[in-house]
This record gives structure tokens, C-alpha cells and sequence, in this order.
């Protein structure tokens, strides 16, 4: 069996070949050419295993060996970091440490979706990064409004009667009415700029979700989903596509630490220290749990055990810290949702709440 370690770069890789039954090792850089490195492999593709850092280029390298039929496994970079720290870091030791570990097995590997799930992941992504984008110009004007304490009587200020208020704000049609209120040029032009992004943002949203709506089958799994109080469909299927195969997690506490949703903890003795959230989480899932979360504490109609639950909380330890608390609830439900294949109402009578 030969063991190869690739070290992936954006305009070139490192190779490095371990040969078990001649004990031999062979190294060489190649350019990112797809017919040079299917020249490389053509001796090797049938008695090989092959192991690539987890790169934001992988895609299309981790394609290109599958195509040829040979047993890929993508390596979880800060693992492997903690497990094979060297004092002499370069190309040819991260490669070599990449193929040893997959020799002993000790490789931790992440997953592969496949191509069809890959593609709607990111599209679903796409959709969220727009998202984002338009929640910060929608800051960036709650902002300025509220350096000259003004306040809008609608509580929806981006649409209808709100969106009117707004534009009065900008563009006063009485300049000289003592009861108009105004803002300084640059503001106001501000304002405006960031009112067109927030549109042309809003358009692009609407295109990618139909374009989602299209692609995406709704399978039986975002049906047991949308049971779920408030959860759409398209956070069904970002739920769906972000996390994989559920049973890739042996419990709900793994599936919410790789959320994101478990705060890092130190002890020592009988001490013990609760700090922040750990950033190295899959941020979309992330970003989706506490939108649900937040949408559950100011509905009528959610579960009042959520409900009750947030509230016993916020009294305790504040908004924020109980917000995060039932994002971290709703994960183990939606967890134990799709390991069992039971819908919402069925979870909550198996008292899966507890705890």
C-alpha cells in the first residue's frame, strides 16, 4: 500500500509517497495541473490511500482524485496540527506528517459531501453571506439614526409606512417646518446609499431562493424539520445540508459543539471555568440555531416550554447568555429530530427537553 500525504496550495502542492513494502519515500512538488498530477498517480491509483489538508481550495483536487478511483480522506487541519506538532514546519514535513498518520490510522478526518449536496450547501451559504451583508447596512443606518435620537413610530422601518418614514427623514419635502426632522447631508446621503444596497441586496436574496426553492428536493427530513415551531424551509435545508449524515455526531452534546453552541471549559481539581463560545464551529449552522433561538423568545407561537425555559434563564444569567442557552436546546431537539426520525410534538413527549 502506498501512503501519500498532499500538502495543497493555492498554485502548487506538495507530494509525498510512503511505500510500506519497500520502506521507501518519494517527495516532489508539482504544479496545480490536472493532467500533471493524473500523470503522477497514474502508477500508484490502484494501491494507494491518499490524504489532503482541508483547505478552502480542496474541492476540485479531492474531485479529481475520486475521479481516479482512489480512497481520499480529507484532514482536519487543527487536529492534526495538535496531534503532529513539529518544531520544523515546511511544505515536505506537513505533507510526510499527513501520509504517517494515515499509515497509523491516526488521521482525524472531516467530511466529504458529495458533489450534488456540496453545490447546495454553498448555494444555501451564498443566501446567508447576503443575508449578513444586508443586516449590516440595516446597522449601519439604526446607527446614524441613533446619534440624532431619532425614533420611527413603525416598528418595520425597511418596508410599507416605515420605509416612507425613512425616506421623509432624507429627503424632508418642508425644509423650513420647524417640526421636520432632518438630517446633515452627509448622513442623509449615507442613509440613501446604504438604502440602495439594502435593495439591490434584497433582489439577489429573492433570486438565490428560488433558484434553492428549484434545486432543493423537500426530502422527509426537512418535512420533520419544518414541525418544528417557526423553522422555514429554507432553514430546513441549511440545517439538512450544513450538517451531513447525523449520525456522523454519537450524541446531541457533539452535534451542539460542533454548532458551536458549547462554551469552552477549563479545569483543574475541583474548579471549574466556563468561558466563550469556541470559535472553530460550523458558523452557518451557528448563525441558523440562534435566529431560531431568537424568533422562539419573542413569538406567541412557540412552545411555551421554550418559552418558559428562556425566561427562567434571562432572570438568572441575562438575554444574552439564556439566548444562547435555547439555541443550544433547540439543536438537541432538532438532533434527536433527525437521528430518530420523529417530528417536533413527538421529541417534546419523550421529554427530550430534559437536561
Amino acid at each position: 500500500m502506498n501512503y501519500v500525504g498532499i500538502d495543497l496550495h493555492r498554485r502548487f502542492s506538495q507530494f509525498y509517497v510512503y511505500d510500506d513494502q519497500t520502506n521507501t519515500e518519494t517527495t516532489q512538488r508539482l504544479n496545480n495541473d490536472k493532467p500533471a498530477i493524473q500523470q503522477f498517480f497514474e502508477p500508484l491509483k490502484n494501491d494507494c490511500k491518499i490524504a489532503v489538508e482541508a483547505t478552502g481550495n480542496w474541492y476540485w483536487l479531492v474531485d479529481l482524485l475520486q475521479d481516479l478511483d482512489t480512497e481520499v480522506l480529507l484532514a482536519n487541519p487543527l487536529q492534526t496540527k495538535v496531534i503532529a506538532h513539529a518544531r520544523v514546519k515546511n511544505d515536505k514535513v506537513d505533507a510526510r506528517m499527513l501520509a504517517h498518520l494515515l499509515r497509523a490510522d491516526l488521521l482525524p478526518t472531516c467530511w466529504i459531501p458529495e458533489k450534488e449536496e456540496r453545490n447546495m450547501r454553498d448555494l444555501l451559504r451564498i443566501r446567508l453571506r447576503l443575508l449578513m451583508f444586508r443586516t449590516q447596512f440595516k446597522n449601519v443606518i439604526r446607527a446614524i439614526l441613533s446619534k440624532f435620537n431619532i425614533t420611527s413610530e413603525c416598528r418595520q422601518i425597511w418596508c410599507g409606512e416605515g420605509r416612507d418614514s425613512l425616506i421623509e427623514i432624507i429627503s424632508p419635502k418642508e425644509k423650513d417646518a420647524l417640526t421636520q426632522i432632518s438630517l446633515p447631508s452627509p448622513y442623509a446621503e449615507a442613509i440613501k446609499q446604504c438604502l440602495r444596497h439594502i435593495d439591490f441586496l434584497s433582489d439577489q436574496i429573492d433570486y438565490w431562493e428560488k433558484i434553492i426553492t428549484e434545486k432543493a428536493a423537500l426530502s422527509a427530513d426537512a418535512q420533520l424539520l419544518m414541525t418544528f415551531p417557526g423553522l422555514g424551509k429554507l432553514s430546513a435545508f441549511t440545517i439538512i445540508y450544513e450538517t451531513g449524515p447525523i449520525t456522523r455526531f454519537p450524541d446531541a452534546k457533539r452535534y451542539a459543539a460542533y454548532v458551536g453552541l458549547i462554551p469552552k471549559t477549563k479545569s483543574s481539581a475541583d474548579k471549574q471555568h466556563h468561558g466563550h463560545l469556541c470559535k472553530q464551529a460550523n458558523m452557518y449552522l451557528k448563525r441558523i440555531f440562534v435566529e431560531i433561538a431568537l424568533h422562539a423568545s419573542h413569538t406567541n407561537r412557540t412552545d411555551h416550554r421554550l418559552i418558559q425555559y428562556y425566561y427562567r434563564l434571562m432572570k438568572r444569567k441575562g438575554k444574552s447568555v439564556a439566548r444562547i442557552a435555547l439555541a443550544r436546546k433547540i439543536a438537541g431537539i432538532i438532533y434527536h429530530m433527525l437521528k430518530d426520525q420523529i417530528d417536533y410534538q413527538t421529541a417534546m413527549q419523550k421529554n427530550m427537553m430534559a437536561g
